[in-house]
């Protein structure tokens, strides 16, 4: 089931990014794996899914594939408190939701102590919402500044979470926003043209993410089917 899954989110991917004029090349999908099992991940990996998304660092680690083959990455895409940073380290190649130079810091000092390159995306609160994290778009530039400091991490882009629509169309506007808000740290030379990647969509809403410039999409749902007392 999950390689027929993958299959159509993978076709969905590529008329959505028709739509927005892109190639379907630019868009990679996050296996988002909260509360799916080992089984199931493995089963994803076998149906070619590249990236597997954990918004837990116990769920992480508890279910780590056997074999992890070399072009798999395994991000971490939920809350990661600063006291945490360093197991986090050991086990993601992708930390998603940077959003504070606090936890950059403890990151850059667990990934120097194990000589482990680690990628980083800041994690923007476009909708200043208080029950989610990540940070004000005003604050950006002074984390990209902090964070380009720290020789063991590498900035990839950004990353957010729009709030809960019913309507995925109504997303739309805060995904187009975090695209505005990467070309004008372009522009402005805060961010690199290497550091162009957008973490935003899930299950509801990502071909409209695509349609608005998202190169990283979050499908949880929608390629493993339902899971027990979550949501995507």
């Amino acid at each position: 089931m999950i390689a027929e899954n993958f299959a159509e989110i993978f076709m969905k991917i590529e008329r959505a990014a028709a739509r927005g004029g892109r190639s379907r090349d630019e868009v990679r999908i996050v296996a988002a794996a909260k509360g799916q099992g080992r089984e199931k991940i493995e089963e994803a990996l076998s149906a070619g899914v590249t990236i597997i998304g954990h918004n837990y660092l116990q769920e992480a680690s508890r279910e780590m594939p056997r074999q992890i083959p070399p072009e798999v990455e395994i991000h971490m895409i939920g809350h990661l408190q600063k006291n945490k940073a360093g197991k986090a380290v050991e086990i993601f190649h992708v930390i998603e939701t940077v959003d504070s130079v606090d936890l950059a810091a403890a990151l850059a000092r667990r990934a120097e102590a194990l000589g482990r390159n680690i990628g980083v995306m800041i994690q923007v609160n476009l909708a200043h919402e208080a029950q989610k994290s990540g940070i004000k778009e005003e604050m950006v530039p002074e984390l990209i500044g902090a964070i380009l400091r720290f020789p063991w991490l590498r900035l990839l882009g950004l990353m957010t979470m729009p709030p809960f629509f019913d309507q995925p169309e109504k997303a739309r506007f805060f995904f187009a926003r975090l695209r505005d808000l990467r070309e004008r740290l372009m522009a402005s030379g805060d961010l690199a043209s290497d550091m162009k990647e957008l973490s935003m969509g899930m299950t509801g809403d990502f071909d409209v993410a695509v349609e608005e410039g998202a190169t990283l999409v979050r499908v949880g749902t929608a390629l493993f089917g339902p899971r027990h007392n979550a949501n995507d």
